[in-house]
């Protein structure tokens, strides 16, 4: 399963949400967002049934003003989120091995399951969300500060260990009759500081680029039939 087949189930769950739950010792929405961090994440996909295996896998999440960008742990695959001048969102998956990103408009996103809201994708929890549950105490969690919220949205049980200066998840473990989905931070530090950094801007502008809607009149290309093979498409 591929990095960004995660995401979207993260975010298909609704946990690709928006900050924060308004302690007295969080920062200000735009304060959180501008945090450039780099982290670690290991997220736990455990169908009820058990024909089904369990799927873990590890990832790294890395924030800045203007980008978000998110990559398998084998360095392969991920995704990187642009913030225009405009306030426009540019998306692409980057398919790093061979060196070609694919764009998708935001007129793809209601197809693709996936959210273009700036402050959702940079924080991973939404008020609404956050509203429903319960603060149960406050913790420390790698060294930081971090709230432990708990509560029921229909079907649904959620906890949620919020950082709430950070703006993140230490972890979200959500389960309902289909099963359970666990995300939870290894690692966090500032981007700066981090050894593991995302690929620059600048490398991926010298990438191949397609257009995801462009998929369908490339049945030939060897890059588009791998892909489309890899994610289950058949098209004749």
């Amino acid at each position: 399963m591929k990095i960004f087949d995660l995401l979207k189930i993260v975010i298909g769950l609704g946990f690709f949400l928006l900050s924060t739950f308004g302690f007295a010792d969080s920062l200000s929405h735009s304060a959180q967002q501008s945090m450039e961090v780099a982290c670690r994440y290991e997220m736990t996909v455990t169908p009820r049934a058990k024909a089904k295996a369990s799927s873990n896998k590890f990832w790294f999440f890395w924030r800045t003003p203007g980008m978000i960008q998110t990559q398998d742990a084998d360095g392969d695959y991920g995704e990187i989120w642009e913030r225009t001048v405009t306030g426009s969102i540019q998306y692409r998956k980057l398919y790093h091995a061979d060196k070609t990103a694919v764009e998708y408009m935001s007129t793809d996103m209601p197809v693709n399951n996936m959210s273009f809201d700036w402050v959702k994708l940079s924080s991973m929890l939404r008020q609404q969300e956050l509203d429903q549950l319960k603060a149960v105490k406050k913790t420390r969690v790698l060294g930081r500060n971090a709230e432990l919220l708990k509560g029921k949205i229909g079907g649904q049980t959620l906890e949620v260990l919020w950082l709430p200066n950070e703006g993140l998840p230490a972890s979200i473990i959500r389960k309902d009759k289909t099963g359970s989905m666990a995300l939870h931070l290894v690692q966090i530090t500032a981007l700066s500081a981090a050894h593991r950094k995302p690929v620059a801007v600048e490398e991926i502008s010298n990438y191949r680029h397609i257009d995801a809607a462009d998929f369908g009149d490339m049945e030939n290309d060897p890059f588009v039939r791998k892909v489309l093979a890899a994610e289950g498409h058949h098209h004749h």
